[in-house]
């Protein structure tokens, strides 16, 4: 306040010279209120009444106020609109050479869509090479021809599945290709 009244260059009121003031100077007294604590009830347990009662120490209130639907499910609304028809159908996987038929539920109303996983037979082409390419860039002092003609072989079978062609490897005929350190 003595500032504000510096800058406006108004008079200060003299303060009143008192014994206190002249003791203690310009201190005054801060007066702390602390808050009154809720005490825990007789026969509840801490714990129990930790969870009753917050750090803002609000009582608990008596009635459920949340109205939202956040920690509810959301019921069925059953018979709103008419039931969507199911078949038996039979289908066949493209996938698949043998043209064998299997069957399984689906919508009468899906009745003309191709079969879901189709999109998921994927052929992936493995190089051939003829004797003069094999001589030319793949020819090896640590692989024969034969070796590489039978790993080719395994690619082409088992699509590239490398723990299959692993497990398929003729190690009677050819030496161990694993790792080992």
């Amino acid at each position: 306040m003595a500032d504000i009244l510096d800058i406006l260059e108004l008079e200060q009121p003299a303060n009143e010279i008192s014994r206190d003031s002249i003791i203690h100077g310009d201190k005054v007294k801060k007066k702390y209120v602390t808050a009154k604590a809720v005490k825990r009830p007789e026969g509840m347990h801490r714990e129990v009444f930790a969870l009753l009662y917050n750090d803002n120490k609000d009582l608990p209130p008596l009635l459920p106020t949340d109205t939202g639907k956040a920690y509810k499910q959301t019921k069925a609304k059953l018979g709103m609109r008419k039931v969507r028809k199911w078949v038996w159908a039979p289908f066949t996987n493209p996938a698949r050479t043998d043209n064998a038929v299997f069957h399984h539920w689906k919508r009468a109303s899906d009745e003309a869509k191709e079969y879901p996983f189709a999109q998921f037979n994927k052929q992936v082409s493995i190089p051939s090479y003829s004797e003069s390419e094999y001589n030319q860039y793949l020819k090896s002092e640590d692989w024969s021809q034969a070796e590489t003609d039978h790993l080719m072989d395994l690619c082409q079978r088992f699509d590239l599945r490398f723990i299959v062609i692993h497990d398929r490897w003729d190690r009677a005929a050819f030496r161990d290709r694993t790792w080992r350190t």
